[in-house]
């Protein structure tokens, strides 16, 4: 709601009682969910205190295969990170498969940055950012809207800043991701075998892939792709915008011919709102 009504921009500071307010931080925002009762304090005050969080940087350089989506390349990161690796962090999403995504896409990898532990995930603001705010119903008009452009290109990481924490990874070594387990972090490529929880040294994580597979009914060792799919989701406001559903709507038709020959279940598609608002798409 905020991003299309044009109220989310770039610079402001966010908070809102959902844990995954961060999604606002696509547009060069810091936004980050608060309990209950820090809501009535900003309501208040407008004002929150807040601890210094540490910083984290996660660059993927260069460019994502054709097909690779948003989502992939967040779950790629968690895959690295594990789903507590970005805890205590403010992360900056950066490099050049990060500019190359939609803002549907960008929305989609700051959502998904507390998947990983982080409190807050932002992308710097750019052009993409300032065509998608203009022209928005509360977004600045006119002149406004050129000086706050101004404003806004200055909101850039200085050039050699250090961070708390760096992660890289490279884009074209991204394929299409699966979680396969009970979180985010346990995740292979659509292309890899069922992990074996011998193969993890940590105990902890081993026993909890141990679970994981009990509770998925999985056995280790077996090609992802000759898992049967029962039903696909689509939506949560991870994946609920408007090019999610446009792409979807493809796969939804393809999933429901396989369905019906496989005498499974479907798909669902589930926005993340009700109709309403600008009628703009995104």
């Amino acid at each position: 709601m905020g991003p299309e009504q044009g109220v989310t921009l770039p610079g402001m500071t966010i908070v809102c009682g959902d844990s995954h307010t961060a999604t606002h931080g696509a547009f060069g925002a810091l936004a980050f969910g608060i309990g209950t009762s820090e809501v009535e304090h900003v309501l208040a005050t407008q004002t929150l205190k807040q601890g210094r969080a540490k910083t984290m940087k996660i660059e993927v350089q260069g460019k994502a295969a054709p097909g690779i989506t948003a989502k992939d390349i967040v779950l790629a990161i968690i895959g690295k990170t594990g789903s507590a690796g970005g805890t205590g962090h403010v992360v900056e999403f950066c490099g050049e498969a990060i500019r190359d995504l939609s803002m549907e896409g960008r929305m989609t990898l700051c959502n998904m940055a507390i998947e990983m532990g982080a409190k807050a995930g932002l992308v710097a603001p750019d052009e993409t950012t300032f065509n998608y705010v203009k022209g928005r119903l509360h977004a600045p008009k006119g002149k406004d809207f050129d000086d706050a452009v101004a404003y806004w290109k200055t909101l850039q990481t200085d050039e050699g800043a250090t961070f708390d924490t760096v992660v890289t990874l490279q884009a074209e070594e991204i394929s299409p991701q699966v979680t396969w387990g009970t979180n985010p972090g346990q995740v292979i490529s659509v292309n890899d075998n069922i992990p074996d929880p011998a193969s993890f040294a940590d105990p902890v994580e081993r026993a909890s892939a141990e679970k994981a597979l009990a509770y998925m009914g999985l056995k280790p060792g077996i090609p992802l792709t000759e898992v049967a799919i029962d039903k696909v989701f689509i939506g949560s406001c991870t994946n609920s915008r408007i090019g999610r559903f446009t792409r979807g709507s493809g796969d939804r038709q393809r999933a429901k011919s396989r369905a019906r020959r496989a005498g499974t279940g479907g798909s669902r598609l589930w926005p993340g709102k009700s109709p309403g608002g600008s009628g703009r798409s995104g």
